[in-house]
């Protein structure tokens, strides 16, 4: 089974509040754990600089060859993210054990479902 650090952004990711998830992330890859998950079952509100830091977290993680999900999306988080068309470009799951099935599938090469 892969190592998976999940992260639990809350309420906002704003500007004022991606700082922090930014530097705990790149720490995390820094440290060798590379698939990351993001759960966003307590986050309210998503605002372009949330979704910019999301743009960015993922970049560093494809640099660092791991995989990046996210889950436990919605209301206007995963609706900023729909008409963005970004939806269509991360990894979004239902829960955090659908992410580990993608990972261990991706390990062996079946498909698994989202």
């Amino acid at each position: 089974m892969a190592v998976v650090q999940t992260f639990y952004p809350k309420r906002i990711l704003s500007s004022s509040t991606t700082g922090n998830l930014l530097e705990d992330i790149t720490r995390t890859l820094e440290d060798g754990i590379t698939n990351i998950l993001i759960d966003f079952q307590h986050v309210m509100f998503m605002d372009s600089t949330g979704l910019s830091a999301m743009v960015l977290l993922l970049k560093q993680v494809n640099e660092a060859n791991g995989r990046l999900g996210l889950c436990r999306l919605n209301g206007q988080a995963y609706m900023v993210l729909e008409h963005s068309g970004m939806d269509q470009v991360f990894d979004i799951y239902d829960t955090p054990e659908a992410f580990d099935r993608a990972l261990d599938s991706s390990n062996t090469g079946e498909p698994s479902a989202k």
